[in-house]
């Protein structure tokens, strides 16, 4: 298959099957979590400030931790449940939601394993090449380090993403044979050696897709933020603010799990097109 066969294909999955939305939605935003706050000065702060209790702190830890449990489940569950319903949609079969569950928790710890082990490749091999520059830096000074930075980006930009070749074959073969971790990571290696261009074939495919949902759901979005933003003037700040959580708050889960199921539809009709032949 072809690079805009595969889209289109990627594509109609997506936009069809929205039993899988919910799980293109949670791989979607699964790229990571974004942290910020802040807040304003109190008028008439206290002399002494009042030390946090202890057991608040606790206890706010634990629910971080829990959500953050529970997000890394609902995600590889996620990743599982796509693989599978892309699977059974190729074959013009379909997944409710509830298999959609099911499959996926049978699946997600392999997947956990397979996604640990990449991150810690890919942990170490920025630290070597990081580590390769500050001692070129320590012995050379300057000049020689952005040599040495740019030698490390050749080197390393190919490289984290084989690994991320690597480690999307594996996925789709511990789901597809359910196989073990390792297993899955040895097999997805033999699969990738001599494929390395279907890898960056299907790297491309995937980005035209998300490119392609991105510029329709701006498309889109776009005339609807322009009419909450001019509504404020009309209904207040709080009114505005009501009415783009009731308008806008659909459009971007939609908007996010075309995105997720697209990208991971994109790869499992790439592996499936091989083992399939």
């Amino acid at each position: 298959m072809g690079v805009f066969e595969i889209v289109k294909e990627a594509l109609r999955i997506a936009r069809t099957h929205k039993s899988l939305w919910l799980f293109g939605f949670l791989v979607g935003i699964g790229g990571g979590f974004n942290y910020g706050g802040g807040g304003g000065q109190q008028a008439n702060p206290p002399a002494t400030p009042t030390p946090p209790d202890v057991g608040t702190f606790v206890l706010v830890g634990l629910v971080a931790l829990a959500v953050i449990v529970a997000f890394v489940i609902l995600k590889f569950l996620s990743t599982g449940a796509l693989i599978e319903g892309v699977k059974r949609a190729r074959s013009n079969g379909s997944m409710t939601v509830g298999e959609g569950f099911r499959e996926g928790w049978a699946h997600w710890g392999v997947l956990f394993r397979v996604g640990l082990l990449y991150f810690l490749m890919s942990l170490t091999s920025v630290a070597v090449l990081t580590g390769g520059c500050y001692l070129v830096w320590i012995a050379f000074g300057s000049p020689a380090v952005i040599f040495a930075a740019g030698v490390a980006l050749l080197v390393g930009v190919p490289w984290l993403l084989t690994l991320y070749m690597w480690q999307s074959f594996a996925e789709r073969i511990a789901v597809l044979e359910n196989r073990h971790a390792l297993d899955a990571m040895r097999k997805a290696r033999l699969f990738l050696h001599g494929r390395l261009e279907l890898g960056l074939k299907l790297l491309v495919a995937g980005f035209l897709g998300v490119v392609f949902v991105s510029l329709v759901g701006l498309i889109v979005i776009a005339p609807i933020v322009a009419i909450v933003v001019a509504s404020a003037g009309v209904w207040g700040v709080g009114g505005a603010i009501g009415l783009g959580v009731l308008t806008l708050a659909p459009l971007v889960f939609v908007l996010f799990a075309i995105i997720g199921v697209t990208m991971s539809s994109v790869w499992t009709i790439g592996y499936l097109s091989q083992v399939e032949q």
